[in-house]
């Protein structure tokens, strides 16, 4: 009798374990239309913010196959705007880069990768954050001298082919 006592002592608590080991654990990958939504929505509200004071502003929003980095049966989604500065001379590279960081965080991009002090250039600014539930990666550049001054790259990650 004992022994059927601690055997389901020991099953319920297994039991309660992996319950919660699956409540606790990452959260379920989107799938690439999710996330692709997730990218252009995050790329259009960042690019609306500074658009104004861009010129020559070009979008591109996920919406052809691009060469990647993916295995060859793997596909991926970009969004990429790039622009220049309207008036080069009141811009700063590091303010907009940290205004785009600070928008993206504020859309749950948490992590960052990469930033200024990475670099250790005067005119360069770019910082890249994920955002770990929709499994974004935004890259974001602005330069002074080169053109475009402003690149704004955001990508999902690899997904299968769906055949």
């Amino acid at each position: 009798m004992r022994h059927i006592a601690y055997s389901t002592a020991i099953a319920a608590t297994l039991v309660c374990c992996a319950a919660l080991t699956a409540c606790s654990g990452e959260s379920e990958r989107p799938t690439l239309a999710e996330a692709t939504q997730q990218l252009v929505s995050d790329g259009d509200a960042v690019v609306s913010g500074i658009a104004a004071g861009l010129i020559e502003l070009t979008k591109e929003r996920a919406d052809q196959d691009r060469d990647s980095t993916c295995l060859t049966d793997e596909e991926q989604r970009f969004y990429i705007a790039k622009g220049n500065f309207a008036k080069p001379s009141a811009e700063s590279a590091t303010n907009l880069v940290g205004l785009l960081k600070g928008q993206l965080i504020g859309k749950g991009y948490s992590t960052q990768v990469v930033d200024n002090l990475d670099l250790w250039e005067d005119d360069v600014s770019v910082a890249v954050v994920v955002n770990p539930k929709a499994r974004v990666t935004f890259v974001l550049l602005a330069r002074m001298e080169s053109t475009p001054n402003v690149m704004i790259i955001g990508k999902t990650e690899c997904y299968p082919v769906k055949a």
